[in-house]
């Protein structure tokens, strides 16, 4: 794991805001994706037809959006909680931690993606729920030029699917894990 240091997001002074920022980069903290416009997780279907009819949902969650120039978090009100430029981006790091999942449950829900962004002003952590992200910030990094650690090999392990990875991760984790700093007992 990485020490956070000093924030390198800007906007950050807004009421409120502020906390949402020094919490990850302090701690793990469960965010959406949204890369070139693809959510991660995809969003679920709005069940409410009021709510269907006027565009808007009830599901509210924070989200890190990845563009071509700037990292921007979002609050769950979609309010901009900071932003910094794609080249304050020194290294992501990607891997997975055991989620709160029992083991008799489907494996794929048993992990969580985590996105470390670091860099030279502060380090970011990040969780996500749909494994996938993981291969959608390798490629969005190797197409803007920001190197990638992956000191758990998910991304050979990925090209197979979720599914079939899941399985893999769940049976290999502690091996996997035990010389990289990430915790083999459930988050």
């Amino acid at each position: 794991m990485f020490k956070p240091m000093a924030s390198i997001f800007t906007n950050h002074q807004i009421a409120g805001h502020y906390r949402a920022i020094d919490r990850a980069r302090k701690c793990i903290v469960p965010f959406h994706f949204e890369i070139q416009g693809q959510e991660y997780p995809k969003p679920k279907p709005e069940r409410n037809w009021f709510r269907r009819l006027s565009g808007t949902s009830s599901q509210k969650y924070a989200m890190v959006e990845l563009t071509p120039f700037k990292v921007i978090l979002w609050s769950p009100e979609r309010r901009n909680l900071g932003e910094m430029a794609i080249d304050d981006v020194q290294k992501i790091q990607i891997g997975a931690i055991r989620w709160h999942a029992g083991d008799g449950l489907d494996p794929g829900r048993a992990f969580r993606a985590t996105i470390f962004v670091l860099t030279a002003k502060g380090n970011y952590y990040f969780a996500n729920s749909d494994m996938e992200v993981l291969p959608a910030i390798v490629k969005f990094a190797h197409e803007h030029d920001v190197p990638v650690e992956d000191p758990l090999h998910l991304i050979p392990l990925l090209k197979a699917g979720w599914k079939a990875a899941a399985k893999t991760l769940r049976d290999t984790y502690s091996q996997i894990s035990a010389h990289t700093g990430y915790p083999d007992s459930k988050v």
